[in-house]
């Protein structure tokens, strides 16, 4: 069977799984849509690259202060019913973006942002841990590949159709175009059969309030040190990857503009990102299959081939040029994202998922934040050059990868299945 018909194969015998698939599909989709017009809003109104940064601060913040409870809640309610109720109240947040009209309504705009992610925190780790339960162990990686390169398909038509649209017919048919992928996310989810069994739990307060699931969700980490690592890699990514997310905005808008049309310039750039980090985990499968020990080979050179053309992107003389060099640096994310949520969902039981997966996220987003408002603050009060920026942040990512290795060595004897066979 070719890699391509592997895809078509899991949607056709897993229909609990296509529901999921086809709501990620239309959703994912509306979200660059709004995501391109806020970064449109905040330069038009207030011209700083720290308010870009601001905004993805906030975006980052609730999974980073609500991941553990986002777990307890994927781990303890019917997953399907936890989806459907964040699609619904992300489509009526989505639609307040429409109240901001000028420069003295932007605190709006964060709190709806706000809003809008913390029904995605508790989304994400729901809709994680679903995934393994809807199709076969063997089938695992296939599917998170396929939501991989869906997230980056959608990216691409995404932002490339999110920036003409806010540039041809305004940011308020963007903002509503959103809000009805939500709803449409909604009711395919609704008819997707998630399996769910429910947990006894003992009638003590502690239990009630998810305390019990927290400390064994922590217990579950202490004990595991290739489940530590393999949740470093998302985040190792993010404590530079923030601020690059941040610059490919800056850089889109201010030096990659088109036609006068700067909203063009960042859709391009977004949209090339979304064609490599679709190519990525495609080409990594094709040449080294699904075997653990490979997907753990594969995260290790996404670290290099990303710094590497971070670099290219920064000394970019063109836009054309540019949006090549980024969509070959998001080759290297787009595996390393894929390979490591595969990892979790092989080395990780059914019942801790949503704990585990809430805990990557939680991490991953708060280094996004984090770095994402550094890397503002540098622009605007350093005045450091963005290109110059986007050089050093590469280097940063070595560094973190150096510590994933690390953690490789000195951490406990790995599983059987990622060891080296005998010669």
């Amino acid at each position: 069977m070719s890699a391509f018909s592997s895809y078509l194969e899991v949607l056709r015998r897993r229909p609990a799984y296509r529901r999921l698939w086809l709501g990620s599909v239309v959703s994912l989709a509306g979200d660059w849509f709004t995501l391109i017009a806020l970064y449109s809003l905040l330069d038009e109104y207030t011209g700083s690259g720290a308010a870009v940064g601001l905004m993805l601060f906030v975006r980052f913040l609730p999974a980073a202060l609500l991941g553990p409870l986002a777990g307890v809640v994927a781990d303890r309610f019917p997953r399907r019913r936890v989806m459907v109720a964040c699609d619904v109240a992300r489509a009526l947040i989505v639609m307040g973006f429409l109240l901001v009209r000028d420069g003295s309504d932007v605190w709006l705009l964060y709190l709806l942002t706000f809003a809008q992610m913390t029904a995605a925190s508790f989304f994400d780790p729901a809709e994680q841990a679903a995934i393994a339960s809807t199709v076969a162990p063997d089938e695992v990686v296939t599917a998170n590949t396929l939501q991989g390169i869906t997230w980056s398909a959608m990216l691409s038509f995404g932002a490339l159709a999110g920036g003409a649209t806010a540039a041809l017919v305004g940011r308020d048919v963007s903002f509503v175009v959103n809000a009805l992928t939500y709803v449409a996310s909604a009711l395919f989810i609704r008819g997707a059969d998630v399996p769910f069994t429910p947990k006894a739990r003992p009638a003590t307060w502690r239990a009630t309030l998810g305390l019990d699931d927290l400390r064994d969700g922590l217990a579950r980490l202490r004990a595991d040190a290739w489940v530590r690592r393999t949740l470093w890699v998302k985040t190792s990514w993010a404590i530079p990857g923030g601020g690059a997310l941040l610059l490919y905005a800056v850089l889109g808008r201010r030096e990659f503009g088109l036609a006068g049309q700067p909203e063009l310039g960042v859709g391009v750039l977004l949209g090339m990102r979304g064609v490599g980090a679709f190519l990525g985990p495609l080409i990594a499968r094709r040449l080294g299959g699904d075997t653990p020990a490979f997907l753990e080979r594969a995260i290790g050179l996404g670290y290099l081939v990303t710094a590497l053309f971070w670099v290219a992107f920064a000394c970019a003389p063109t836009l054309p040029v540019a949006a090549v060099m980024l969509a070959l640096a998001h080759t290297g994310t787009s595996t390393q994202w894929v390979f490591s949520s595969s990892l979790l969902n092989l080395q990780v039981e059914d019942g801790m998922r949503g704990r585990i997966f809430a805990v990557d996220f939680m991490s991953y987003m708060l280094m996004l934040g984090l770095s994402s408002w550094l890397a503002g603050a540098v622009l605007d009060v350093w005045h450091v050059p963005p290109r110059a920026l986007m050089a050093c942040l590469s280097g940063v990512l070595l560094l973190t990868a150096a510590v994933w290795s690390l953690l490789g060595h000195r951490g406990a004897p790995a599983p059987a299945s990622l060891r080296a066979p005998p010669p």
